[in-house]
């Protein structure tokens, strides 16, 4: 956790503590607690096994194009028919003549070849040999592209990671919303209770009560639809973990949560998001493969030589030899391309310089989106300091004039300002707890954690 170097969100937090219900502790469901959340969500998470896929698609890519440095073995066959039969015709010493043997052939010779199946089956071994240069940097090639996508990777897991944490504390905000709702619907019940026997004694007017009556409804009806928000919360949490959406849990208070933060200066923070960032480590690896992609344009003017073996057996055929046996080299040179290799390496350089400059302002946006976000905890924390101390003193307000007015029926209007005030001021504070720790997820993010 990261937090900026004020108090207040720490004093207004712990005012948590203190002004929640004593039935805090009736939240259904297990602890989960948010270091388990952000580690159930780094397994199960849906869209983050969608990137360990494409990951385990690059290795995949790497082990194939290692395969290129081994001989490559390669069977070839082939059966025809003939249509016509073919004649090969030989004069009388076509071949010379010797003394005590004469002409060969001595006469005139011909020799057929009748219509039937015949076949060549030919198997071949190449071994590349200069080729080794430029398969070891096509390796290095997929090396990059293996490097890259585990910085998307990270990336995701930590865009899931602040996702987690967002919905993690808008539950624990909601949750207290809601309990210190109960404790508001449970006061106002009993302020109704006694205005309806101040009502029956005749201290109040009927119109007095029944406007008790309607703060009442009205405050049911937030709860009821903070609970129903609670629970919509509840199932996007469960989603964002990758598992069954009634699972049932509850969550830290916020005052718990106090603990987990620490303080960092911004500059620090500025820092640390440099070093850690995938969007910077990324277009650190695309200058690499720029330059990898330079020196694969310039290996083409290395010409390919290959070993080659070959074994070749022919069937049916009269005049052909039965078997061929062959072995040498295969050299392969392009020597005149009229300049493209030459344009191929210069736009990798070209690249290569792009990404350097997108790297430093990458480096300077980032600076700038972490002094945005490290602020925006040090407004929130103003915010929430303010919010709590503004409930507070709804709160003690308000206790004053519910003792008051069991002594006096007249107070009534008093107390049902108060008790509005006391809900809008429970309102701000929830909305302030939640904005808080918001800030402090995307200030997280921003920086670069994935972890809590």
């Amino acid at each position: 956790m990261i937090q900026v170097p004020w108090s207040a969100a720490t004093a207004a937090l712990v005012l948590v503590a203190t002004s929640l219900p004593a039935d805090a502790s009736e939240a259904t469901g297990p602890l989960l607690r948010l270091e388990e959340a952000i580690s159930i969500a780094a397994q199960q998470n849906h869209g983050l096994a969608s990137s360990e896929l494409e990951l385990e698609r690059q290795d995949e890519r790497s082990a194939a194009v290692v395969t290129r440095r081994f001989p490559a073995f390669k069977f070839d066959a082939i059966g025809n028919r003939l249509l016509k039969s073919m004649d090969f015709p030989f004069n009388a010493g076509s071949f010379g003549s010797y003394p005590g043997i004469g002409p060969v052939p001595a006469t005139d010779t011909s020799v057929s070849v009748p219509t039937g199946f015949s076949g060549t089956v030919t198997a071949t071994i190449a071994q590349p040999i200069i080729q080794q240069y430029r398969i070891g940097l096509n390796l290095e090639a997929v090396r990059l592209d293996h490097a890259m996508a585990q910085e998307d990777l990270r990336k995701d897991r930590q865009r899931v990671a602040a996702e987690v944490k967002t919905s993690y504390y808008r539950v624990s905000a909601i949750e207290v919303g809601v309990l210190a709702l109960r404790d508001l619907v449970k006061a106002i019940e009993d302020l109704d209770g006694l205005t309806g026997r101040y009502l029956a004694e005749g201290k109040v007017l009927r119109s007095e009560a029944l406007e008790v009556k309607a703060r009442l409804a009205r405050e049911r009806h937030s709860l009821s639809s903070s609970e129903s928000e609670l629970a919509t919360k509840h199932e996007q949490l469960n989603q964002l973990l990758g598992r069954d959406l009634r699972t049932p849990f509850r969550v830290s208070e916020p005052s718990e949560l106090v603990a987990r933060t620490a303080v960092i200066p911004l500059e620090d923070a500025r820092q640390r998001a440099v070093q850690s960032r995938p969007e910077i480590r990324k277009v650190g690896l695309q200058i690499e493969q720029a330059e990898n992609a330079r020196r694969i344009a310039n290996s083409h003017w290395i010409p390919d030589l290959t070993l080659l073996g070959t074994y070749a057996r022919n069937f049916n055929y009269q005049v052909l030899p039965k078997e061929v046996l062959t072995v040498g080299l295969w050299l392969s040179w392009e020597p005149w391309d009229w300049g493209r290799r030459g344009h191929e390496a210069h736009e990798q350089k070209l690249a290569a310089d792009k990404a350097r400059q997108a790297k430093q302002e990458s480096e300077e946006q980032i600076a700038v989106d972490v002094g945005q976000r490290w602020r925006a905890v040090k407004d929130a924390a103003t915010r929430l300091e303010a919010a709590g101390l503004s409930q507070e003193a709804a709160k003690a307000y308000l206790d004053d004039l519910r003792n008051k007015y069991r002594e006096d029926a007249t107070l009534l209007q008093n107390v049902l300002e108060a008790e509005a005030r006391l809900s809008a001021a429970r309102h701000d504070f929830t909305d302030a707890v939640a904005s808080y720790w918001s800030a402090t997820a995307e200030l997280e993010r921003t920086i670069g954690n994935e972890n809590s």
